[in-house]
C-alpha cells in the first residue's frame, strides 16, 4: 500500500482532492491508521482512480461519476453512458447554435463600431449631389423607414424644422452635408447617411439619426441653390442712436437663462462656460465686448437694443435692465444661429453691474 501523498503523485491528483473524495464516498483508502490518521492506497484503487479522470474528462459531474461507480451491473453503467452521450450530444446542438448567435452579434457589432466611426467623421469629402440641393422640411421621425406612411399626420419629434442642403456642401450652424451623408457638426459632430425615395411624386430624405433612435423623413420643398445669408433672419439694424443712461459702463456676465422670470440671483442656472464675459456700453453707442473665443462682430447700441453684424448676419438683440436686492442686471436677448436659422426664441445673457 502508498501513503495518500505517494498515491496522489502516481494518479497525479492532489491530496486535497483524495481527501475530499474520501469525504463524498466516490474513492476510499484501504486503511486508515487510527493513530496518525494516515490514509493509505493499494495499487487497485489507481485504476478506480483513472476511471473517475476518464469520466470527468468527458464532462460527468462528481455525483454522475458516484452513480456510475455504484452501478450493479454492465447493462446499468452502459444504460448510464448512452443517456451522456444523449446529453452531450444535445448540448453540442445547443453550443453551437449558440456560438451561431455569438458570431452574429460580433458581426453586428464590428458594423455597428464602422457606422460609429464613420458617423464621426464629419471631416468627409464633399462629393456633389445636385438632387439634394435646396430645402427640405423634417415631417416625421421613425423607428424604421418601413413604418413611414405619406398620407398620415405626423408630429416632428425632432430638435428642427427644416435642413438647407447649400450648394458645394457650405455649412451653416452646425449643418453640412456631402452624398449620401449630413454632416451634424454640434457637440463632438455625427455623420448622418439618408436615403432618397419618390412617393407619390414627392421626394423623402430618410435619414438615420443618433437622436433617441430614430429616423428622421424630410420632404424636400424646393431645389434652389440657396445662400447661407438667404435662409437666415435679419433685424432691421439701421436705427439711430438714441441715448440710455442706465446702460452706461461695465456689465460682468453671470448666467445663461431660458426666461428672464427665471433667473434667481443666488442659483446660477448655466453651468458650462459662458461665451461672454463682459460688455460695456460706450457714450457714443459703441459696444465693448469680451468673449472667451475672440471679438468676432461689429457691436454697436441704441436705446433698449443692441446692434450686431457679422458674418452670419445681422440681428438686433434687446436689453432690459432689472434690480434683484438694490442690485441692477442687464438681460440681454442672445441671438445667434438657434434664432437666425434655427427660428428659436432667444435665451437671455444675464450680467451684473460693474
Amino acid at each position: 500500500m502508498e501513503k495518500i501523498g505517494d498515491f496522489s503523485k502516481r494518479c497525479e491528483v492532489t491530496i486535497k482532492t483524495l481527501r475530499y473524495y474520501d469525504d463524498i464516498g466516490l474513492l476510499t483508502p484501504d486503511y486508515i491508521d487510527k493513530f496518525t490518521g494516515y490514509r493509505y492506497y493499494t495499487l487497485e484503487k489507481v485504476a478506480e482512480m483513472q476511471r473517475i479522470t476518464e469520466l470527468k474528462n468527458i464532462g460527468f459531474s462528481l455525483d454522475e461519476i458516484k452513480l456510475f461507480c455504484s452501478a450493479d451491473s454492465e447493462d446499468k453503467k452502459h444504460q448510464i453512458l448512452r443517456e451522456k452521450r444523449q446529453s452531450l450530444e444535445k448540448l453540442s446542438i445547443d453550443v453551437k447554435k449558440q456560438l451561431r448567435e455569438l458570431t452574429k452579434l460580433e458581426q453586428k457589432s464590428t458594423k455597428l463600431k464602422g457606422e460609429k466611426q464613420m458617423k464621426n467623421n464629419v471631416n468627409m469629402p464633399f462629393v456633389n449631389d445636385e438632387t439634394v440641393i435646396g430645402r427640405w422640411e423634417i415631417i416625421a421621425s421613425v423607428e424604421k423607414k418601413e413604418d413611414f406612411i405619406s398620407s398620415q399626420n405626423y408630429k416632428n419629434e425632432s430638435p428642427f424644422e427644416e435642413i438647407y442642403f447649400l450648394p458645394d456642401g457650405e455649412e451653416y450652424w452646425g449643418f453640412g452635408w456631402t452624398k449620401d451623408y449630413i454632416k451634424i457638426t454640434f457637440g463632438s459632430g455625427l455623420l448622418c447617411p439618408y436615403e432618397l425615395e419618390k412617393i407619390d411624386g414627392k421626394t423623402y430624405m430618410f435619414v438615420h439619426t443618433d437622436y433617441r433612435e430614430k429616423i428622421w423623413v424630410l420632404k424636400q420643398t424646393d431645389n434652389k441653390k440657396y445662400t447661407k445669408y438667404e435662409i437666415g433672419r435679419h433685424d432691421n439694424i439701421n436705427l439711430p442712436f438714441v441715448n440710455d443712461e442706465n446702460v452706461l459702463g461695465k456689465w460682468t456676465c453671470v448666467d445663461l437663462v431660458k426666461e428672464i422670470d427665471k433667473f434667481k440671483p443666488n442659483e446660477k442656472q448655466y453651468d458650462n462656460k459662458l461665451f461672454i464675459t463682459s460688455l460695456e456700453f460706450l457714450p457714443d453707442g459703441q459696444v465693448k465686448e469680451q468673449f472667451n473665443n475672440g471679438n468676432p462682430c461689429n457691436w454697436k447700441w441704441t436705446k433698449g437694443t443692441t446692434l450686431i453684424e457679422n458674418g452670419d448676419g445681422t440681428t438686433a438683440p434687446a436689453y432690459e435692465i432689472h434690480a434683484f436686492d438694490e442690485t441692477d442686471y442687464l438681460f440681454l436677448e442672445w441671438k445667434t444661429g438657434d434664432y437666425i436659422w434655427g427660428k428659436m426664441k432667444p435665451s437671455y445673457y444675464v450680467f451684473k453691474r460693474g
